[in-house]
């Protein structure tokens, strides 16, 4: 009896055991099962939601339609073509010198002064003959008249004769003998019968040596020719001059000019007229002018030529003997396609570029034709879509831009011809 309630007992415990075993399991196994269920319905969610897509931002360019210049480069220094040694015409002693250098000067002032009392008396002395020659006219009383109908013939004549030698009919010395007969026939017929009278009365020398006298006297201020800058003024008052002493130097600086030496393989079909780029390093400026001079000559051994480039100097900053370096449109091709050359890129070896498409950057591959610094010319779009005129591509951040990407433009650049004004302008 006790043996079978002792079995039964730890029947009992076993079956008691294996319950809460069998238990304990089935609750690991709901809550794995509760936390599967819980990572799926996460990848679920993560996998319900899309990625932003991101811009990048680029600046753009416009497309154009117009003339490709392509340029020519030379090189050269600034002249001015107004400059003068002025000097003396008269000889005497310099009683003033009113310069000095750096000077500038305007038209007709006064630069330096010779003592004029010599020239002064010659001038007394050449009108008291002219009426000495007056009075013996008065007391010979002849009354001189000259046909002026036989003067006018004459006139009429020579200017005849002078067409002939013009055309080649006559030769230098047929001319001269013509004339003479011609002069001779008029004086015969009273044509030139007060200029006699005035020969022979000593009135025609008299008049010429006053003239001479009062030019003399007008030679004693030294003026300037026209207004500029005094440089290389070495006299010194007290100092006696002869013809042809150098006073100072004038040189204009407000008009110059830039000689430059284009090769003859870059002559092409520049013409006069055509725009022009000078640069100047010293000053940092860029000018936009024109060429105003093509030399006939070109230099055998250089092989250039030269070309005359004139420009305004308002402000004096530009100096004759500057270096310039000048860009000069020697090839204009009108009416061409042209893109901005910082928008062509190159992949598997041929030319594409982004063409902006409301937000999207369209890949356009192309075929492309002549260039010069800041435009290329589109002969065609090979494959991808079109280009037309005021169209915009992308300049900027584009190396590794693909089709189809999205793109914010913050910058539209504007289509600058360095041809014209207001590029020259944007760039000094």
């Amino acid at each position: 009896m006790k043996l079978r309630e002792a079995v039964g007992w730890r029947l009992l415990i076993v079956l008691w055991a294996g319950a809460l075993l069998a238990g304990g399991c089935a609750g690991d196994g709901d809550e794995g099962a509760a936390g599967s269920d819980s990572s799926a319905a996460a990848d679920t969610s993560a996998a319900a939601k899309p990625t932003e897509e991101k811009a990048i931002r680029v600046e753009a360019g416009e497309v154009r339609r117009g003339d490709l210049v392509v340029p020519v480069f030379a090189d050269g220094a600034i002249r001015t073509p107004r400059a003068v040694a002025v000097s003396t015409k008269i000889t005497g002693e310099l009683v003033a010198v009113h310069v000095r250098d750096g000077d500038r000067v305007e038209a007709g002032a006064l630069l330096a002064e010779i003592d004029s009392r010599p020239y002064a008396i010659s001038l007394e002395e050449a009108r008291y003959r002219h009426f000495q020659a007056l009075s013996q006219i008065a007391a010979e009383g002849d009354s001189v008249i000259t046909d002026h109908a036989a003067l006018a013939r004459f006139a009429r004549q020579r200017e005849q004769l002078a067409a002939r030698q013009a055309r080649g009919e006559l030769g230098r010395e047929q001319y001269q003998a013509r004339l003479l007969d011609l002069e001779l026939q008029a004086l015969e017929e009273g044509a030139f019968r007060q200029q006699l009278y005035e020969q022979r009365t000593g009135l025609a020398e008299a008049r010429l040596a006053e003239q001479r006298a009062r030019l003399d006297l007008e030679n004693t201020e030294i003026r300037a020719p026209f207004g500029g800058i005094v440089s290389n003024c070495d006299v010194v008052p007290g100092e006696n001059v002869s013809v042809g002493t150098q006073i100072c130097d004038i040189y204009d600086n407000r008009q110059l000019e830039a000689t430059v030496s284009v090769l003859e393989a870059d002559l092409g079909n520049l013409e006069v007229g055509r725009p022009a780029r000078i640069a100047i390093p010293a000053t940092g400026d860029t000018l936009l002018a024109q060429v105003d001079v093509i030399s006939p000559h070109l230099d055998e051994t250089s092989r250039t030529c030269e070309v005359l480039i004139r420009f305004e100097n308002p402000e004096g900053r530009l100096r004759p003997g500057m270096f310039v370096r000048a860009e000069i449109a020697g090839w204009v091709y009108p009416d061409r396609l042209q893109v901005p050359k910082a928008a062509v890129l190159t992949r598997d070896d041929r030319p594409l570029v982004f063409k902006v498409v409301e937000d999207r950057a369209q890949w356009l591959y192309v075929d492309i034709g002549l260039q010069n610094a800041n435009w290329i010319e589109i002969e065609r779009v090979f494959s991808g879509g079109s280009l037309e005129p005021g169209d915009r591509v992308v300049v900027s951040d584009h190396l590794t831009l693909a089709h189809e990407a999205k793109i914010q433009v913050r910058r539209t650049r504007p289509p600058r011809d360095r041809w014209s004004t207001e590029g020259a302008a944007g760039e000094q």
